[in-house]
């Protein structure tokens, strides 16, 4: 199983030190919750994302958006992302449009590679400083 890695602190973000990030260990995959603003949070995940666990993400990355009205659902440290993850994209777009929120994703190269064999319409953020950047940006 693979931990969650702590990243670089860039100048678009500063997470907050007063509350520890929100972790999860689900079927092969490590999800944790950083808070980046009062609106603002990422969910990340590490690991293999399959069957096994993309109906734990799909709760825990929904709760998020009931907490704050922009994430990211940073995947960059994926290892295996099987088709099952597919509907965690489904499931925040629907969660975002009923709640006026939005999301973004930080892909890595398992996913990049199933959404280019899957020709999937999904728009994918290379690096969390992208991805944090469109979210502050006005729709």
């Amino acid at each position: 199983m693979t931990t969650v890695t702590q990243r670089k602190v860039t100048s678009l973000w500063v997470t907050r030190s007063d509350q520890p990030p929100l972790c999860r260990t689900s079927s092969g995959a490590d999800f944790s919750t950083e808070r980046i603003s009062s609106a603002l949070v990422r969910v990340a995940v590490a690991g293999e994302l399959d069957m096994r666990n993309a109906p734990a993400l799909c709760s825990y990355a929904g709760a998020r958006l009931h907490t704050s009205s922009r994430v990211v659902l940073d995947l960059s440290d994926v290892d295996f992302f099987g088709s099952a993850g597919l509907t965690v994209f489904e499931e925040l777009d629907t969660l975002a449009r009923r709640r006026n929120s939005r999301w973004a994703l930080v892909g890595g190269r398992a996913v990049n590679r199933l959404l280019r064999v899957l020709g999937e319409p999904v728009y994918v953020h290379a690096t969390l400083d992208s991805a944090i950047h469109a979210l502050r940006a006005p729709i």
